[in-house]
Formats: structure tokens, sequence, C-alpha cells
């Protein structure tokens, strides 16, 4: 989405009624200020030249009320400027985010798993709050300065037309080298963005296989390329604020220009125009050039606030999609000719209603991915999965939720207790549903309030993943996906674990990854199994 794309999405959320309020008391009080500075400069030099003339019949009162009043007005304006525009930021981000929520829930599963590892909780704020900043920080500066600009140019030109002329050049001159540089900061910017990717990359992957590194005796080439990555940052940021530096020397030394070029022709031109008034010019110049002199920020502004609508732009499309007619949710999961992961073979099964499916083979033979397929997480073959008739890739990410809940290997658990992990489940769980659901995982003797840790690091693995488990049990859902759920638990545990599951689940269809050693920890036949991988042996588990 492009920067009108950032205006279109503020509209819909910001009153118009406030966002022309907020400009025109914005460029109300700018022209005040100017105003402000010229009177001032124009009414000093006249008090000192009557000073020197000893001239007693010229009053001073008029010009000093008329100093006072342009003050208290700038000042007064300028607050009522922050108040409605600070006050359309809010509403403009309350209303965003609210909409954009919606949107998120509309998603289809495929494109809603690309927004994890905080990428959605982003959107909703940093660049929310940068589409929202529009009326502060772009629109309200920017017609202020344009206004101050072109009134200056006006009476330059009334009082002088080669003036007039002279000034419009030097201010062409300025916008010219603003968006210059803003372009080449932006290239530079880019380049950092990139080298801080790359800088992440190296430190995720050197902390991910510290083990291995230091086995290998390789932390110093890991220590190298980490350094190499920080290097290549900082010369690319730096590169990035020399360019955005020089934009604004130019502008300023533009703005001495301008200056001077009124001072220079104004002063050449003394019998027809007084001292008084020429200062009076001068500062009127140097009051427009002080709002230009913001104008690589307001494009930098801009700039951002086109990239975040970009982003925002798959929100923005579901939320204004229709939502369609509210549907029950669905009650089975059918599978029609499904590719499987490593073979030439296709699944066609349907899930629905009490029922175990075992998914078989060795490491790497692609259960996992089977498993992100059926909840819509991974992509799958048009038409291959269903929900209640409904292909997967249709339907939102709420509505597929409703219906399949995926455990995987290694899923996600807050930086919060045992209990909050449990009720982002079910919120309304009492105590003692709680504690039910943890004696289905086996872990009966686990105190609710147990801090599990950033990412449940507190724990071992084998309480991470029946933790996990025992979520997903109180959601109750039509079909149950579990990723390997007996990893790294012993014989005993596991069995309970296998067992307690259908009694706590009567109603639930549940799909259990395992390896083909433990298949044998079952106590009932399951109604299917799906082996995968070349080297997969079925073999039937004892009854």
């Amino acid at each position: 989405m492009s920067r009108t794309g950032a205006w279109r999405l503020l509209r819909t959320a910001a009153p118009r009624r406030a966002l022309v309020t907020g400009v025109l008391l914005a460029t109300a009080g700018e022209v005040g200020g100017a105003a402000l500075l010229g009177v001032s400069g124009w009414f000093l030099t006249t008090c000192a030249v009557v000073t020197l003339r000893a001239d007693t019949t010229w009053s001073w009162m008029y010009p000093s009320g008329a100093v006072r009043t342009l003050a208290l007005a700038r000042t007064g304006l300028r607050y009522l400027e922050r108040l409605v525009n600070h006050r359309t930021l809010l509403t403009a981000s309350v209303e965003l985010r609210s909409r954009l929520s919606r949107g998120a829930a509309r998603l289809p599963t495929r494109e809603l798993r690309g927004l994890r590892d905080g990428a959605l909780l982003a959107r909703l704020t940093t660049d929310v709050e940068t589409v929202a900043g529009l009326p502060p920080n772009v629109l309200a500066p920017l017609a202020a300065a344009v206004t101050t600009a072109c009134l200056v140019e006006i009476l330059l030109l009334w009082a002088m037309p080669l003036l007039g002329v002279a000034e419009l050049a030097v201010w062409a001159a300025g916008l010219a080298c603003a968006r210059r540089s803003h372009r080449l900061a932006r290239a530079r910017q880019a380049t950092a963005t990139e080298a801080r990717t790359a800088l992440r990359t190296v430190l995720l992957g050197s902390r991910a296989a510290f083990e291995e590194l230091r086995c290998l005796d390789a932390v110093p080439q890991a220590r190298r390329a980490s350094v190499t990555a920080m290097t290549a940052v900082e010369s690319a940021e730096w590169a990035a604020a020399r360019a955005e530096r020089l934009g604004r020397l130019a502008l300023r030394l533009l703005g001495a220009l301008g200056q001077a070029t009124v001072l220079g022709t104004a002063l050449s031109t003394a019998p027809a125009q007084p001292i008084a008034v020429v200062v009076g010019e001068v500062l009127l110049v140097a009051a427009g050039w002080e709002l230009l002199d913001g104008m690589p920020r307001l494009l930098r502004h801009l700039a951002e606030a086109g990239d975040a609508a970009g982003r925002l732009a798959p929100l923005a499309a579901a939320e204004e999609r229709p939502a369609g007619p509210q549907r029950p949710a669905a009650r089975s999961v059918e599978t029609r000719g499904l590719p499987l992961p490593g073979s030439s073979t296709c699944l066609s099964l349907t899930l629905k209603g009490p029922g175990l499916v075992l998914v078989t083979g060795p490491n790497g033979s692609g259960k996992s991915t089977l498993l992100g397929q059926l909840a819509g997480r991974l992509p799958a073959p048009a038409g291959t999965i269903l929900l209640d008739g409904t292909p997967v890739r249709e339907l939102s990410a709420r509505t597929v939720a409703e219906t399949v809940t995926l455990v995987e290997a290694d899923d996600w658990l807050a930086d919060a207790t045992v209990a909050a992990n449990l009720r982002q489940a079910a919120p309304s769980a009492d105590t003692a549903a709680l504690r039910r659901a943890l004696e289905v995982v086996a872990l009966p003797a686990l105190p609710l309030d147990t801090p599990v840790g950033p990412g449940g690091r507190l724990l071992s693995q084998g309480q991470r993943r029946r933790l996990a488990t025992a979520r997903a049990v109180l959601r109750r859902p039509a079909v149950l996906l579990l990723d390997e759920p007996t990893a790294g638990l012993d014989r005993p545990t596991a069995e309970a674990l296998l067992a307690a599951l259908p009694r706590a689940l009567p109603d639930t269809a549940v799909v259990i990854a395992l390896q083909e050693q433990h298949l044998d920890l079952l106590d009932r036949t399951p109604t299917a199994v799906v082996p995968l991988g070349l080297a997969a042996v079925h073999r039937a588990p004892h009854p």
C-alpha cells in the first residue's frame, strides 16, 4: 500500500472534522508565529531608528499591542492544535486496532501463520501508531509550512517582484534538495535494514548452534562472522545518518542564502523601503525557512506511514470483506487425495467423532508437516483438506481454530503461571477444571501458581509438552492433533497420558504422530494408521 493508501486508511478511522480542525489550528498558529517574528523585527528596528532620531511623536502602543496579541494567539493556537491532533491520534489508533484485529481473525490460517513471532503485535501497535500519527506528525506541519511559505512569498512579490522571484527560486531549490536527500537516506536505510536482518540471522543461528560450534571449535569463526555483520550494520547506519545530516545542512545553507538574497535586494532599494521593513521581510523569510527546515522529517514520517500501511493492507482488506452468515463450528475434517510427505501415495480420510488415528514414521518423514496441513497452518493442494465440505484455505483462522487444535512438538507457552497458560484456552475455567486437565496429562502435582518462564524454560521438556496438551484438552475441539506428545516421557507417564486422552475427550477425533518404537504404548487399537516415509513399517499395536 502506498502513501495514498496510508491516507485512505487514516480517513476511515479519524473523524474528518477533527482532521480539518487540527490542520486549521496548526496553520493559524504557524502563520501567527511568522507574523509575530516579522512584526517584532519591524517594531524593534523602528524603535531603534526613532530613538536615534529623537522622534517623540511616534507611538509604540499599537505595535507593542500587536506583538503581545500575536504572541498570545500563537501560544493558544498551538496548544489547541496539540489537543485536537493528539485526540485524533488516540481515536484513530483505537479504531484502527479494533478493525484490524477483526481483520486478523478473518485471515486464512496460512496467512495468519506468517504473522507469528510478534509480527502481528507489531502491526497492531507500531504500524498503527505510525499511520495514526499522520495528523500531528505530517498533515498539520505540512499544511502550516506550505501556507506560511505561500503567504510570505505573496508578501514579497507584492513588496518587490524581483525579490519574490529570487526567493521563489531559492525555495524551489530547497524543496528539490530535501527530496533528493530523502531518497538518498531511504536507500541507505534500506541497506541498514538488510544488514540488521543479516546480523539477526547470524546471531540467532550462532546461539541455536552454540553447543555444536563449541564442540567443533568453531566459536572463533562464528564470532568473526558476527563482528563482520555488526560492522556492516554500523557502516550502513552511519551512511544513512550522514545522508540525513547533509540534507539538513544543505537546507540551512539555502535558508541563509534566501535571507541574504532578501537582505541584499531590499537594501539595494533602501530609499523605496525603510530599513525596518527590510528587517521585517528578512525575519518573515526566516520564519518560512524554519518550517521548511523540517521537511526531511516530514518526508521520513510520510514514508514510514506508507510502509506501515503496506504491512497493514492484508488486515485491512480482510476486515473489509463481508463477514458472511454465522455458521456453527465444523465437526469433521476430510482429506481428499492429499499427497503424503515423502511418499507417492495420497491420503483420503474423514476425521469425525470419537476415534484415534496414528501417523507413524521415522524422524524427518513428514509427520509434523502432515499435521500442519490438517490444521491449515501449512499449504496443501487446493481441495485436498475440507472442514464440513469447505476447503480449509477458504476459511478464516477463527473458523478453523474452533474445529481443529494442533499441539506442536515445541508449542508456545506464555511467560506466566501454569494457570494463566491453561486459561488461554478456557478463560472462565475454575480451579477444579484446571486440575482435571492436568490430571489427564499426568501432571496432578504441578501447582497452578508455578511460573513457567519465557517459552516455558523453567519446566522440563516433558512438562512443557504436557502443559500444552492440557491446554488443548480444555478447548475440547472436534479434532485434536498431537505431534509426538510422548517425547521425553518415561514409559508409565506416556502410557497414562495416551490412555487418559480418549476418556477426557469422548467426542473428539484424536490424531497422534508417533515414532514406530512408541506404538506399543497404546492400550487401544487405532481406527486408522497413516505410515510415512520409505522406512515406515506398520506394526499393529497391542490391544
